[in-house]
């Protein structure tokens, strides 16, 4: 399990209160992780099994953006541009600047980003009031857990692999978890999938 501080009731409130906007931002969000994949494809052409996972994890995140769109589509709520809240950019702007250490925080960052949607996912399917929205949140939420997984394990790789490099791994995990808490959280936030508290 990868740690994240759980979700605000005042964030849960606000997302069931404006799901279009919520449902318009996890698009993008699942638009992002598409081509988050399909980049590494290209920075890391060696890596045999990055290669292998990231072009399957791309066309998943496809489908999923698709699903969303039809859930909007469904609800009659157009797709458009939302201003960013500078999550994913905060986050990355941890990543230590030398490799192998910044191979190691992409994945590890990638994998709380996962594990964040994951929380949320989770915290939605028990919440909100549709009844199909809250089944589509449960089914994602177990692709969010595997796809968190994939990159800590993806982390552990580019470390070694050995038991010494799973620790280390590990240990780095918590500290980058505590600065995703508190950046998920930052005050004055727009509502979006990853954040608002």
């Amino acid at each position: 399990m990868i740690p994240v501080a759980p979700s605000s009731q005042a964030w849960l409130d606000a997302a069931c209160a404006d799901l279009p906007t919520l449902l318009i931002d996890h698009a993008h969000c699942e638009k992002k992780a598409a081509s988050t994949a399909v980049r590494y494809l290209f920075k890391y052409p060696e890596w045999t099994r990055l290669i292998s996972a990231m072009s399957k994890l791309a066309r998943e995140e496809l489908v999923h953006f698709d699903q969303v769109r039809r859930e909007l589509e469904a609800r009659g709520v157009p797709f458009r541009a939302l201003q960013s809240a500078n999550y994913a950019a905060e986050l990355f702007a941890c990543a230590r600047p030398q490799a192998p250490a910044r191979v190691i925080d992409e994945m590890l960052l990638c994998a709380l980003i996962e594990a964040r949607s994951h929380e949320r996912f989770v915290r939605l399917a028990e919440t909100v009031p549709d009844a199909r929205l809250a089944a589509f949140y449960a089914d994602l939420a177990e692709a969010e857990a595997r796809h968190g997984g994939l990159y800590v394990e993806l982390a552990e790789e580019a470390a070694g692999g050995d038991a010494a490099a799973v620790a280390t791994v590990a240990a780095r995990l918590v500290e980058l978890a505590a600065r995703e808490a508190e950046i998920v959280a930052r005050p004055g936030q727009p509502l979006r999938m990853h954040a608002g508290g």
